[in-house]
């Protein structure tokens, strides 16, 4: 009698634990258990951290991307809608731009890590949306998950460390090497986001006081002159526009567009520049007689080329330095080490223009064509690389397509080698079709082009005469 009333006893507590566990199964899909995971990093905020007197630690944000990553993986194998809030597919999507972006980890990871970790990770991001909307199985997303998460874990790790948020007080310290890390880190990001655009300024001032088109300096500056006053008013409409979304995909989407109008006018410009190293016609006029003037085309196409270059990422800088000034009040010696490191980015990125003017006006005439010229193209590459990766994988142009542009988005197995490295991120090369594809057309046509002008004889090989 006892054991039967035991059996009973015990079959009632498993049903009623059964029954509990579906109820909470229920709610969870309902999205009722919102403290295990938010669609934004801003509602977690709100919901976590409304007084602002909790750190939000890098491994804090780490667990609520993992958290927010199994709740798609859990609705994935559940079978449910793939769009809508409680589809599977929105916390995917949402882990990298409501997430990885507006939360501040991108920019951190590429101040105080790399640039090229960030493109890494990035690249993991698109690898598991894609594994996602290939239908791959349960299985191979989490395989993919899991690798984003580690990712995401071993750089959570390296800054809270940097930060102080490990100590074994448990207390966030702001120690000299934090300040020290705030330096290089905006140092470097003003030498890097710089260094394009002074290299094209820079040949393009040099190329016109070499061809005494003094005069038409002016088109230059100006463009990078105006370039900087947009990109002020860029960051401005950009920051609105991402705290009130929490995503900051139209500042990739504006990167991206604008990368693309730089690549057209450097290959009309390049184009341009390999032509004269070739005429003879020129070459003699060049040397024979001061230009006053060149054709105006041309000179907006400069000025054009000066704007594009100095407004690609001027508005990005501007918002990186927006973020490091917001941490430096926490940190000891922190606004002078915001300071010290955009005071010497920018003095080296002078110093830099200073060399390519004076060194590149003392070249011959004919190799200075050729430098400029190669130049231009190689960044025309550089910027068409760096373009579709902002357009199709940062701003999710490649995940709204779908399909086969999609998996011209995922990493080439062959070549994984080439993500997470700093000298190629820097050229826009990445080890994806989406993006190594269009690069390699260019760069065919751009050797094919090089070569057709060398070859070619010039016609008329008659000297202008001075008027």
């Amino acid at each position: 009698m006892q054991k039967r009333t035991m059996r009973r006893l015990l079959s009632a507590l498993l049903l009623l634990i059964v029954f509990a566990g579906m109820s909470a199964l229920t709610a969870y899909a309902d999205g009722d258990a919102a403290a295990d995971y938010y669609l934004s990093y801003k509602k977690y905020v709100a919901a976590e951290n409304p007084d602002g007197t909790k750190t939000i630690t890098y491994n804090d944000i780490t667990d609520q991307i993992s958290n927010l990553l199994e709740e798609g993986l859990r609705r994935y194998e559940s079978g449910t809608e793939r769009e809508g809030d409680d589809g599977y597919y929105k916390p995917f999507t949402n882990a990298y731009g409501f997430w990885y972006e507006t939360s501040g980890y991108e920019k951190t990871v590429m101040g105080y890590i790399s640039g090229a970790r960030v493109n890494e990770v990035e690249l993991q991001f698109s690898n598991m949306k894609k594994a996602v909307n290939n239908g791959a199985s349960p299985e191979e997303v989490r395989s993919e998950v899991d690798k984003l998460v580690s990712m995401l874990r071993e750089d959570a790790d390296t800054l809270d460390a940097l930060f102080g948020y490990t100590n074994e007080d448990g207390e966030e310290s702001s120690g000299g090497g934090l300040a020290w890390a705030t330096f290089a880190a905006v140092f470097g990001i003003i030498l890097r986001e710089g260094l394009e655009a002074i290299l094209i300024v820079g040949a393009m001032v040099a190329y016109l006081i070499k061809t005494e088109n003094k005069k038409g300096t002016v088109y230059v500056y100006a463009g990078a002159v105006v370039a900087l006053a947009a990109s002020v008013a860029l960051a401005i409409v950009l920051y609105t526009i991402t705290s009130g979304t929490s995503n900051s995909i139209p500042q990739e989407i504006t990167e991206g567009v604008t990368a693309l109008l730089a690549v057209a006018v450097l290959i009309y410009v390049s184009n341009w520049m390999i032509s004269k190293a070739e005429s003879d016609a020129w070459t003699s006029y060049i040397s024979g007689k001061v230009s006053s003037s060149a054709d105006s085309g041309k000179l907006i196409a400069l000025g054009a080329t000066s704007f594009l270059a100095v407004f690609r990422e001027g508005a990005e800088v501007i918002l990186f330095c927006q973020q490091y000034f917001s941490r430096a009040g926490s940190m000891e010696h922190g606004f002078l080490a915001v300071f010290g490191g955009i005071v010497l980015g920018l003095a080296v990125v002078a110093l830099i223009f200073v060399l390519i003017r004076v060194f590149g006006v003392k070249l011959p005439l004919k190799p200075f064509f050729m430098a400029t010229s190669i130049l231009m193209a190689v960044m025309s590459i550089a910027f068409l690389g760096s373009g579709m990766w902002e357009l199709f994988l940062d701003g999710g142009l490649a995940e709204k397509i779908g399909g086969f542009v999609q998996s011209l988005a995922g990493t080439i197995p062959a070549l994984s080698w080439m993500s997470g490295n700093d000298a190629l991120a820097f050229f826009g090369i990445y080890p994806t079709w989406i993006t190594l594809a269009p690069q390699l057309i260019l760069t065919v046509i751009t050797i094919i082009t090089f070569v057709l002008t060398i070859v070619k004889k010039p016609e008329g090989k008659k000297t202008l005469k001075a008027d």
